[in-house]
């Protein structure tokens, strides 16, 4: 209500709500303590919550005047600059809360930058003039200058615009446009009805003249036919006979004298209806002129009144809002006068109900030291059976119970069952104090020795169940560290071929996925189905993944048996490479290569040795033995 958008300035409400920040818009203010518990109670009584319902205490110089504020930069526009807050209370809160007069708003980045960014010769940046903040559009995302560097932060959340526009002025401005429009509607249609009848004129003037032409124009053609009918008539007649033509003569004159005045009225009416058609065609375009402009200032006009009957409509929702609270207002004054009444009585009963506590609570130590000093010396009866001094009562500070009296009444009752229920079935007879003093503090020593074995087995068992989510951490996180190493390791060994692979690890089902693609540079080569493969390269991916599953295992021996029997010269050749190299490095591991394969080419050196079987002699008889030894031969 007290906060507006500049006239001009709508294009800045959205950003100006960012710069501003959530919950400021709903929060009431007060000026002393006194108002500050007093709207807490309010709040408390309508069962509002301090996030719904914030208050905000300003000091009581911040109502008199409005801060200082300073113009903003050029270029760019401030909150204070482009919000209308009337209210000295508001504008003050906002600027202490929100620091407006030091958020800057500005049409882009770029136009910020220039305006506002200073870099000095060590390449320092900074803002310039009191400006902390700089928002700039379309999405609300600022800059700000800290330690000499720049800083930028993201506005991620869609915009939102809930300032209205101070259409104050603009209202009264549309009401006179308004007022302007429709005398201008008025003078329009009166300059419309003025063409129309001298368009009516015009057009039946045009159709008199018409209907004349067109009368002497049958005229003129029964003339001309009664004159040809006697021109044939006389070239057909045998004789001529002397007919007295001076009438009929005189009659041709004067109708040849009538064509030619009918003729020439003929042009005169044409050339006037001509000079006329200008006339014509020049109303019928401002007529058109008219209805267009008439048709344009009814739509503006309609425009204007919906305009004007929406901010009506607003108007009377925020009446209709301010009625509400102020019913809610009253209705809360109520209640505080009830409370305040029910308080009353209240403090009168914990009055009393306080005093009688201190009372039991001074026979409840006078009574246990009376125990203790009967267990000791017999104790003093005189002095133990006294009344208090109110002195000695308000020495006594009183305790606030987590729960009412109910509650500790029924515990109280309770236990009492409790007590009556465990004397009888121990069979407790004691009735002396001190004696049973004496074995209660037995017993409780034997408690005290027994909870404190207990804690400390407790103890231990926290400290196992610790130990025991370490360990499976850690046992995590190597099987983690043990599954990435052999995913690399067997797309290493697969890239020595030109080809790649990645091994999945489902551990929660105990199953191991590979993934080969046979050259490393087409994906389209992709396949998860080793069943799809070749036997060679189905061969040589065994052969990478036991290698890579073998670095992390811990077996001194490794053999492999025909390893190389599926495939082609170059994956053996590949392969036995790998194999050899694979073993020469981890020198504290046994490898043993069993192949039918020519090995001729490889070379043999301390690490690495090859032991040929000889071949087996054959027997060509029928059932007899087919190998006779077994002897190596060391090459």
């Amino acid at each position: 209500m007290y906060l507006k958008i500049q006239n001009g300035k709508e294009q800045y409400a959205k950003i100006a709500e960012v710069a501003i920040g959530p919950g400021h818009f709903d929060r009431f203010i007060v000026t002393d303590k006194a108002d500050m518990e007093l709207m807490k109670k309010f709040r408390r009584n309508i069962g509002c919550s301090p996030r719904d319902c914030s208050i905000y205490q300003l000091h009581p110089r911040a109502t008199k005047e409005k801060y200082p504020t300073p113009a903003p930069p050029e270029g760019v526009e401030t909150v204070t600059s482009v919000l209308n807050i009337e209210n000295i209370m508001a504008f003050n809160y906002l600027v202490d809360n929100c620091k407006i007069d030091e958020s800057a708003l500005a049409d882009s980045k770029d136009a910020s930058e220039h305006a506002l960014l200073v870099t000095d010769s060590s390449g320092r940046e900074s803002i310039r003039g009191k400006v902390k903040k700089v928002f700039f559009m379309p999405n609300g995302d600022h800059w700000e200058a800290k330690g000499g560097s720049r800083m930028m932060v993201s506005h991620d959340r869609p915009l939102k615009q809930t300032i209205g526009v101070d259409r104050s002025r603009a209202i009264d401005a549309g009401k006179i446009e308004i007022r302007a429009l429709e005398q201008e509607l008025i003078r329009n249609k009166k300059e419309e009805d003025a063409v129309k009848d001298a368009l009516l004129e015009l057009k039946k003037a045009w159709n008199y003249s018409r209907k004349e032409h067109q009368s002497l124009q049958k005229k003129i053609k029964d003339m001309e036919t009664n004159l040809e009918n006697l021109k044939a008539e006389a070239e057909t007649s045998e004789e001529v006979p002397t007919i007295d033509t001076s009438e009929m003569e005189a009659d041709i004159r004067e109708a040849e004298e009538a064509l030619e005045d009918v003729k020439k009225r003929e042009t005169a009416i044409l050339e006037e209806i001509e000079a006329l058609h200008p006339g014509i065609e020049e109303h019928k375009r401002r007529l058109d002129e008219v209805a267009a402009r008439n048709e344009k200032i009814i739509d503006d006009l309609e425009k204007a009144e919906a305009t004007v009957e929406n901010i009506v409509k607003g108007r009377n929702r925020r009446l209709e809002n301010v009625e509400k609270l102020r019913v809610k207002v009253q209705q809360c004054e109520e209640t505080l006068k009830q409370q305040q009444v029910l308080i009353v009585n209240h403090e009168e009963k914990v009055s009393k109900a306080l005093q009688g506590a201190r009372r039991m609570h001074f026979f409840y130590v006078r009574e246990k030291n009376k125990l203790d000093s009967v267990a000791e010396n017999g104790g003093d009866v005189e002095e133990a059976n006294r009344e208090p001094t109110n002195e000695e009562l308000e020495e006594i500070e009183p305790v606030c119970p987590e729960k009412d009296s109910k509650h500790y009444k029924a515990k109280l009752v309770a236990k009492q069952k409790k007590i009556e229920t465990e004397r009888s079935r121990r069979s407790i007879t004691e009735v002396d104090p001190a004696v049973a003093r004496e074995k209660y503090l037995r017993a409780k020593k034997d408690l005290d020795s027994k909870m404190e074995q207990i804690n400390a087995i407790d103890q231990a068992t926290t400290a196992l169940e610790v130990d025991l989510k370490e360990r499976k951490k850690r046992w995590r996180q190597f099987r983690s560290h043990i599954a990435q190493m052999t995913n690399l390791s067997f797309d290493e060994f697969l890239g020595k071929k030109g080809s790649s692979g990645e091994i999945e690890f489902d551990h929660d089902h105990g199953r191991l996925n590979l993934i080969v693609q046979k050259d490393q540079n087409d994906q389209g080569s992709q396949t998860k189905d080793v069943k799809a493969l070749s036997g060679g390269e189905r061969s040589f991916t065994t052969l990478s993944l036991l290698l890579a599953i073998g670095e992390s295992l811990e077996t001194p021996f490794r053999v492999m048996d025909e390893f190389d029997v599926f495939l082609d010269p170059l994956a053996r050749k590949i392969a036995l490479n790998t194999l050899i190299t694979t073993a020469k490095e981890m020198e504290h591991r046994q490898f043993i290569f069993i192949t039918p394969q020519d090995l001729s080419s490889l070379k043999t050196d301390p690490k690495l040795k090859i032991f040929q079987m000889r071949p087996p002699a054959r027997n060509v008889s029928v059932g007899g033995p087919q190998q006779q030894t077994l002897d190596f031969d060391n090459h």
